[in-house]
């Protein structure tokens, strides 16, 4: 099944790390990949070449636009969800099983923090999509100490919504 929801097409999740190094990132973003049972897939490539320091004159342009994609998925999602008869709260207590409850399931794991197929940005730090004001302020006050990582992945060998796929 083709996924109706591509965000993330271009085969590429990107990490926020923190370390020391180049080094102490990569090894997080690949530590996360290889333990995480969430989504797995038959490959995955990071190229020192383009991790990025929070020095790096685009680090925020990228990261935001990571987001960006992240909440413009959410807000697909959304609309989705509504056009199911979903609008209210009180909604969520009859909403039907099947294509209705996976789209809110998949809200839900992006809004929580749990990784998937369609995340474009990831944030390790705070294991969440987004980025919280406090740790903002951080990486501006010792952006050395951050990193953006790129993990370029295969297909899919499972996924929380797909076991076994």
């Amino acid at each position: 099944m083709t996924n109706p929801f591509p965000y993330n097409n271009n085969h590429r999740h990107l990490f926020l790390a923190t370390g020391n190094s180049l080094a102490q990132a990569r090894q997080q973003a690949a530590h996360f990949m290889n333990a995480t049972q969430l989504v797995v897939y038959q490959s995955t490539t990071i190229k020192d070449a383009e991790i990025r320091s929070g020095v790096w004159k685009h680090f925020w342009i990228e990261m935001e636009t990571g987001i960006a994609a992240n909440r413009a998925f959410c807000s697909v999602l959304l609309k989705e969800l509504q056009e199911t008869g979903l609008t209210e709260l009180e909604d969520l207590l009859t909403i039907q099983p099947g294509y209705p409850s996976k789209l809110l399931h998949i809200l839900t794991h992006m809004l929580d923090g749990f990784i998937g197929t369609d995340s474009v940005f990831y944030n390790l730090v705070e294991d969440s999509h987004w980025l919280s004001k406090a740790l903002r302020t951080t990486i501006q006050q010792k952006p050395e100490s951050y990193w953006l990582v790129p993990v370029w992945h295969g297909p899919i060998k499972s996924s929380l919504l797909h076991p076994g796929k």
